[in-house]
């Protein structure tokens, strides 16, 4: 009794073009979340937030934190308005409104996974492999650097208000710093610093 088999070999490109799959493309999924999702997001204030970390870390990080899977680092979104102190080569120094908190914004080395994973708009659930999940991360990092770093890096001095949005990462396991740092995802400035 004598088996035979028969098969083909295909590029795996030129087979998913013909099963109709096509190619997860990172940049159009971020742009996507940038342009229709991500501003819509309600977020608390910095104060707000600050404040209740101090006051209750555990229960900030259940209210306001985003983790993926069991991981100590959370990502907390939040937003608020303040006066500029100082622009450094890495981060931006802001006044508060409330005139007792400060936070900095990042403004050199974005990188990581804190807007995707903040944002709450990825799941890992909808991607069949890795790549494709951090390849968003390494697109919305590139939305941040183009579209809110390089004008803030332009624009941003001492004595402007700013109106804010962005994303800071904190660890359960770690003390809650003086001064959050946030990866910003909106910032506007103006000469008008009345508070």
């Amino acid at each position: 009794m004598v088996l035979y088999f028969s098969f083909d070999i295909e590029n795996l490109e030129e087979h998913r073009a013909k099963s109709g799959k096509t190619k997860f493309n990172a940049e159009v999924f971020a742009n996507k979340i940038w342009d229709e999702n991500l501003m819509k997001i309600e977020a608390p204030d910095a104060s707000v937030l600050i404040k209740q970390l101090n006051e209750n870390k555990q229960k900030a990080f259940d209210k306001y934190g985003r983790k993926l899977g069991i991981a100590q680092t959370h990502y907390f979104l939040l937003q608020g308005t303040g006066i500029v102190q100082s622009v450094e080569k890495e981060y931006i120094s802001v006044l508060l409104n409330n005139n007792n908190d400060s936070i900095k914004i990042i403004s050199d080395f974005i990188f990581g996974n804190a807007v995707r994973d903040g944002s709450g708009l990825v799941d890992i659930n909808n991607f069949t492999n890795m790549t494709d999940f951090n390849n968003v991360s390494i697109e919305l990092n590139k939305k941040v650097r183009k579209e809110v770093v390089l004008q803030l890096k332009k624009s941003a001095s001492a004595g402007m208000k700013i109106d804010f949005a962005g994303v800071a990462e904190l660890r359960k396991d770690k003390d809650i710093p003086m001064s959050l740092s946030i990866i910003p995802i909106k910032a506007n400035l103006s000469n008008d610093n009345k508070q």
